[in-house]
């Protein structure tokens, strides 16, 4: 059963029961939602500690747990009643049905599991939630790629769900052993899948339709919906279940209009326990459609925002390298660093760009031999051959991507 409650509903409970929101939001006019700061990623997951938690409205008592976050360190998870989880999923269910899936399809779903990772069993439980009758295989994202093509045959799977790097690595192995797949769709998600990607694939599953399977976050829920009118990078809002917003980076005020890009704020309006409110998601986009209202129903993605690095299946956020820094005494030796992302050989790639303090001797290659010591998850993606290793590059301070217009220092800069 779904539960989606108003607007007002959510601000009142997230006011009243949560520190972290109290804190927040006084002094200010709860019914003027626009006027109601942004979250602050860093102190909405420094208030989010599973021991003497600051955000959540009450106990975790009924409900799941999942780790959010990518690479870092700190015990960050999100959390969901069963009755939430069950309306994420129904919603998300519901938008599965416009990405292309078919009656009859048989779905293989590659996605991966396990150390709370949520996507598998996201996955599944929107398949189950469906309105399209379709028939699931769970082969996770574990399967050796020999394992895969197999079962793919012996059941005669037409559609394949998984993250970008997976498909990628099935290409690689098909290439190797002269084989393509008869599919009918490719439905990827949890990462962008870029135009040599989309070669790639079209090669390895020809005349495959490659779709999004929707767009949507452990951390936030539910965050747009693939149609027959969306290409490849753009999505619907859930109108009725959350509130998404364009906010101009510079100058903070709502863009309403057409082909203005702005990073992506999101408000979930089916999560009491733990509130999601004007939510950066850190991803920037531009609206492609509007509704009657004024309201925006269709945007394009483009980039990163401030908010972290987003390198393949994991994340990178500032308070991650600060963290580094601090554990490990680097902290007074570094002026100021920038995340740069880019391309290497179908892979996503980081460096980062790092302004040493004057007198100051550091090594590239002990950074990043310490970034793998204290963020193993990273390593672990590289040696799967889902992204490249992270670079470290010390430069000076005018070698620093700055806004054109207010010479503001960009923290993230995404050049795929």
């Amino acid at each position: 059963m779904k539960m989606i409650y108003s607007l007002k509903d959510i601000v009142q409970n997230a006011f009243e029961k949560s520190p972290y929101y109290r804190n927040l939001y006084e002094g200010c006019d709860l019914s003027n939602f626009e006027s109601l700061p942004l979250i602050n990623q860093e102190d909405f997951w420094k208030a989010n500690t599973y021991h003497d938690n600051k955000l959540l409205t009450g106990p975790i008592t009924n409900g799941v747990v999942f780790k959010s976050g990518g690479t870092t360190g700190n015990p960050k998870f999100s959390a969901f009643t069963k009755t939430e989880w069950e309306t994420f999923t129904h919603e998300f269910g519901d938008g599965m049905a416009f990405n292309g899936l078919k009656e009859g399809d048989r779905v293989g779903n590659l996605f991966y599991s396990g150390d709370l990772y949520a996507s598998f069993l996201f996955i599944t439980k929107s398949l189950e939630l469906c309105p399209v009758p379709c028939t699931h295989f769970p082969m996770t994202g574990a399967m050796e790629m020999s394992e895969v093509v197999k079962t793919i045959e012996e059941y005669n799977i037409n559609v394949l769900a998984g993250v970008p790097t997976s498909f990628i690595n099935l290409s690689q192995y098909l290439f190797e052993n002269n084989k393509t797949l008869k599919l009918d769709t490719v439905l990827f998600g949890g990462e962008s899948l870029y135009e040599d990607q989309i070669g790639i694939l079209s090669k390895a599953f020809p005349g495959a339709k490659i779709n999004s399977v929707g767009y949507a976050s452990v951390d936030g829920g539910h965050l747009g919906f693939f149609t027959d009118k969306c290409s490849n990078g753009e999505h619907e809002v859930f109108l009725e279940s959350c509130l998404m917003e364009l906010i101009d980076e510079e100058t903070g005020e709502v863009i309403n209009e057409l082909g203005r890009a702005g990073k992506l704020v999101y408000t979930n309006l089916t999560r009491m326990l733990m509130p999601i409110i004007r939510y950066p998601v850190g991803d920037r986009a531009e609206w492609v459609e509007m509704t009657s209202e004024g309201l925006g129903k269709r945007f394009m993605l483009r980039g990163r925002s401030e908010e972290g690095a987003r390198i393949g299946p994991v994340t990178v956020n500032a308070d991650d390298l600060h963290n580094i820094f601090h554990e490990n005494d680097l902290a007074d030796k570094i002026n100021n660093f920038q995340f740069v992302m880019d391309r290497e050989t179908h892979k996503d790639r980081l460096t980062v760009n790092i302004v040493a303090v004057p007198g100051v001797q550091l090594s590239e290659s002990a950074l990043q031999e310490l970034f793998y010591k204290e963020r193993p998850m990273f390593k672990e993606a590289v040696e799967e051959n889902l992204i490249a290793d992270i670079e470290f590059k010390l430069v000076e301070t005018n070698q620093l991507v700055r806004n054109k217009r207010t010479g503001k220092l960009r923290l993230v800069v995404d050049l795929r």
